[in-house]
């Protein structure tokens, strides 16, 4: 399939063709110019345009299907290459939270590239689970384990987590108010446990990221679920016992099994296993969970 049908993607409604044009670098004015050539080439209309944007015609859903089934199959043979690929020469995509990959990951690549000298690493700090079957990384650290057919997930350990107010606001647990992550009724373990114990007009804050609310928590802001990682080495926090300590998360190590034989992928995995190694103690203090407050 021809250019133009690569621009129009896997669109299926406006909020996909937005996202079309956003991922592929183009604005939506050309985005729109190439679907009017290639519904001129087809001499049928692939979507209808109406006031809140495009809806697929039944032979835009058929056409968008068989593009999304050859988009699939060149993908994965792109990564069978890849994983049949020799020496230790390349790019190797990882992604992580924000907070693992800049507190954790980062620190630690200079001794591992200067090891592989050969290869380059891209770390993409991101919330969101990138799609390892559709190569938007190679490998992963996650803190779910996804159920998604052809994901090789390893368990990599625990990490431990605790609320952290500033180091001079003396407030306890049940006078704090509280910076939250954003959704917080949302699936996040880290959500639930304080939603669960918190009611939403004392969370005075709402933030994306865990490094927005360590700082807000340091100025004084209130009280924030941090990792002890962060938390038991800052002295500009202390920990502020809870009613009840949140569980440790597991941390997961995920790719594709289509690279499993790959040698860039397996220096990363073992840098990724020797990071966790070397801060085992600190993801997961001695004694943790606390006791309650």
């Amino acid at each position: 399939m021809g250019p133009v049908a690569r621009g129009a993607g896997p669109a299926a409604g406006r909020d996909a063709f937005r996202r079309s044009a956003g991922t592929r670098g183009l604005d939506h004015t050309t985005i729109a110019r190439r679907l009017e050539g290639f519904e001129r080439d087809l001499g049928a209309p692939l979507f209808e345009r109406g006031p809140e944007g495009f809806s697929a015609t039944p032979l835009g859903e058929e056409v968008l299907a068989a593009a999304e089934r050859m988009e699939g199959e060149i993908i994965g043979l792109l990564r069978r290459l890849d994983g049949a690929a020799g020496g230790l020469t390349g790019l190797v995509r990882l992604t992580a939270t924000p907070h693992v990959a800049s507190s954790l990951l980062a620190p630690a690549l200079g001794g591992f590239l200067r090891a592989h000298p050969g290869l380059q690493i891209e770390l993409v700090g991101d919330s969101r689970s990138l799609d390892l079957s559709r190569r938007e990384a190679d490998l992963a650290v996650r803190m779910s384990r996804p159920e998604v057919p052809g994901l090789v997930a390893r368990r990599l350990g625990e990490i431990a987590f605790a609320c952290y107010a500033a180091a001079d606001d003396p407030r306890p647990f049940e006078a704090q108010s509280f910076l939250a992550y954003e959704e917080v009724s949302g699936s996040s373990p880290l959500q639930r446990y304080l939603a669960a114990l918190v009611p939403p007009e004392r969370m005075v804050l709402r933030a994306n990221m865990m490094q927005t609310l360590l700082e807000a928590a340091r100025a004084g802001l209130g009280c924030a679920v941090l990792s002890c990682f962060a938390g038991e080495r800052d002295p500009a926090l202390r920990r502020v016992p809870a009613p009840r300590a949140m569980p440790p998360v597991t941390l997961w190590l995920l790719y594709h099994e289509d690279l499993r034989r790959s040698p860039r992928l397996r220096a990363a995995v073992a840098f990724v296993d020797e990071v966790i190694a070397a801060n085992r103690a600190a993801l997961l203090p001695p004694g943790f969970p606390p006791d309650p407050a």
